[in-house]
């Protein structure tokens, strides 16, 4: 069982368990890349869409993401807005984005990702900022979207493109998750020590921390890896 320890910040403001989520996320998406990368060259026999589990995994890794989203927005920037930290986190992040699809677009120009996981955080990063503070509020945007729109099938279309996209995560009905973490974080759960390995927290611990420099760089490692295999196979 999870607990809530009494003090678990630290000077720079940063909560263990922020991190360790995040960082069960970023591992999720290096193994869920890595088998994708091995399917694409069939090393492995995989059915990413009728597979339950292949099918639902990438989409907890995203939820995961966003959460910890409306939760380190509201630790870094609530009860006030730090303007110069907020802008240049916005701007790494949205030129991050920003590559992702120049890369995409040249090398596979019929599935680029032109609004993929960091977009919709981009754009979530700044749309969340009236919800600091109203954790009711969030709480009811935060299902209200996800779920008339996945259970009902209702609400606002986010634009899209004709081409199947390899990431592609709508700002509705995603943005709700990022306000879910908004509640969660006024409700104390950014405070939760969960009871592990101290192995495990570590690594963890370091993922989440560098979670948008191994977004970034991953694939290009774990593709050019089984590439080279394959090639040298062949």
């Amino acid at each position: 069982m999870a607990k809530v320890a009494k003090v678990t910040g630290t000077p720079s403001g940063r909560y263990d368990f922020v991190d360790e989520l995040r960082g069960v996320a970023v591992a999720l998406m290096i193994f869920f890349h890595f088998s994708y990368d091995l399917a694409m060259f069939d090393f492995v026999d995989i059915d990413f869409q009728k597979d339950f589990f292949w099918w639902f995994l990438p989409r907890l890794i995203v939820f995961l993401f966003l959460f910890s989203v409306g939760m380190s927005s509201c630790l870094g920037h609530w009860p006030q807005l730090k303007k110069r930290p907020f802008f240049l986190r916005l701007a790494k992040v949205a030129g991050g984005a920003a590559a992702v699809s120049l890369v995409t677009y040249l090398y596979m120009p019929d599935r680029w990702i032109y609004f993929g996981t960091l977009h919709c955080i981009t754009l979530s990063s700044i749309a969340i900022l009236p919800f600091m503070g109203r954790p009711i509020l969030s709480l009811i945007v935060g299902l209200i979207l996800p779920i008339t729109k996945w259970v009902f099938h209702l609400g606002p279309n986010w634009f899209s493109l004709p081409h199947q996209s390899l990431d592609y995560i709508p700002f509705t009905p995603w943005f709700g998750i990022c306000l879910l973490g908004v509640f969660a974080f006024h409700h104390g759960l950014h405070k939760l020590v969960v009871p592990a390995p101290a192995m495990i927290k570590k690594s963890l611990k370091f993922l989440g921390r560098h979670s948008f420099l191994i977004y970034i760089t991953h694939q290009l490692i774990l593709y050019g890896t089984v590439y080279l295999v394959w090639k040298i196979q062949h």
